[in-house]
Formats: C-alpha cells, structure tokens, sequence
C-alpha cells in the first residue's frame, strides 16, 4: 500500500468498541496543516473516542442536534470541531464538560443503519484547542485556536524506527486481544505511512481515554510516537500471555 492510494480496509466497530480498521492515505500532514478552517466552528461532542488529525472513523451519532450538525456539515461541506466529553454520561455537555484538547474534522459520509441508528465517517484534519462556546442552538459552536504539528524530516531514520517499533508492538497487542478485531492486524502491518501510522494507532487503540487526550496535547509527532511507544510497551506486558 503506497501513500498515493486510498483504501477502505473495512468498517468494524463504532464509538464504544473495538478497532476501526479504516485507512486512508492521500494528502499528507504537511498538507492539511495548510489547509484553510474557520476558528469558530460546530462542535460534535463524542461520549468516549479521542481522534486525531488525517485518520477516518466511524462515529456513533444519536443525539438530535448532533445529527442536524452532521447533517448540515455534510450538506455544506463544512469543517467541525470534535471533541470528547470528559464524562460519558452527560447527555448535555457545557464548557466544562469537554476536553477542551480536539480536532477539527470533516464529515466524509453519514451512514443511516438497518437499526435505525447513524454512522458518521469522519476524518480528522488538524488538532484544535477550544476557548470558548460561543453559541448552543440548534448545537454547539465554539471559539478555537489551531494547533500545528511539529513534523520530523521524511528520512529522519530515528522517526521511522520508532514507528516501526510501535508498528511491531501494536500488532502484538492486537494478536493477544479477544476484544479487537484480528485482521486489524493486517491494516497495521501494511500502512507504510509512518506519520499516519502513529495517530492512526492513537485513535483506533481502546487505551485510556485520559492517555488519549495526553497524547493529543503533545505537539512533537516524534514525542508523542514515543510517548504512544511507553504506552503500547505496558499494554503488551500487562496483556494475557
């Protein structure tokens, strides 16, 4: 798989549960860094999942002004900030109630489900910091500040060997788990995007979600793919032999 290709490997799991395996690889960081978002956007307030910038996930959407603001990005064509909830059981998230780390992100398909429920794709762009509401009807809206990645060179051999690292550690963990689909292995052993590689893992992980939100915050790709490394070294040795 070459970084000019798009591929949807499946779609397996949801918001609650389990490994997405989507992958997707046209663009690059470097690219979306770039692109032109608005500071005052729509917020889709997530109940558990953390994403992070260029990965494709499969959301859970159910509350009513969450599925008119998807409805109306998708429509429009419209970015929107995605931010998880610091807790699951708040049906009405304020200010305080979210983790004001997120990421901006672009609605790519709205799925309506055999059981009445909706599936939202969404890719993530770019990493947001959120100041501030700034309006709750007919859904949330919110002050933002942009946030940019600090990218390692594309021959940075220290980068790559990390990655791989990760790559090797994850794939193992995948290997000893009940609860995560056994071809995401698969998907992981063959994305040679390394700077996607590691928030894909970010995402897709059932880690913690403080761990999550910690490695969102870190600026440095390379620090927080070794910070994501600590993590995914504990998780190995702590997973059922």
């Amino acid at each position: 798989m070459t970084d000019s290709q798009s591929k949807k490997l499946s779609l397996q799991g949801d918001e609650e549960k389990g490994f997405s395996v989507i992958a997707d690889f046209e663009g690059n960081k470097a690219e979306l860094s770039t692109m032109k978002i608005d500071d005052n956007l729509p917020i889709l307030p997530l109940r558990n999942m953390v994403l992070f910038p260029e990965v494709f996930a499969p959301v859970s959407v159910g509350r009513a002004s969450s599925l008119k603001l998807v409805r109306e990005a998708e429509k429009k064509n419209t970015f929107v900030a995605v931010i998880c909830q610091k807790s699951a059981q708040t049906e009405e998230p304020a200010f305080e109630d979210l983790h004001p780390i997120g990421t901006v992100g672009k609605i790519v398909r709205i799925l309506d489900m055999p059981d009445n429920t909706t599936t939202v794709i969404i890719q993530g762009v770019r990493r947001m910091e959120l100041k501030a509401i700034t309006s709750v009807r007919p859904y949330m809206r919110g002050k933002l500040e942009l946030l940019n990645d600090e990218l390692p060179a594309s021959d940075d051999k220290e980068f790559t060997a990390l990655v791989e690292a990760c790559k090797d550690l994850t794939v193992r963990y995948i290997k000893t788990s009940d609860s995560l689909h056994q071809d995401s292995a698969f998907a992981i052993k063959n994305m040679d995007n390394h700077m996607v590689l590691v928030d894909f893992i970010c995402t897709n992980l059932p880690l913690k979600k403080d761990e999550k939100i910690e490695l969102l915050r870190i600026n440095s790709l390379q620090k927080r793919a070794y910070r994501l490394l600590e993590i995914l070294n504990r998780e190995v040795q702590l997973a059922p032999i």
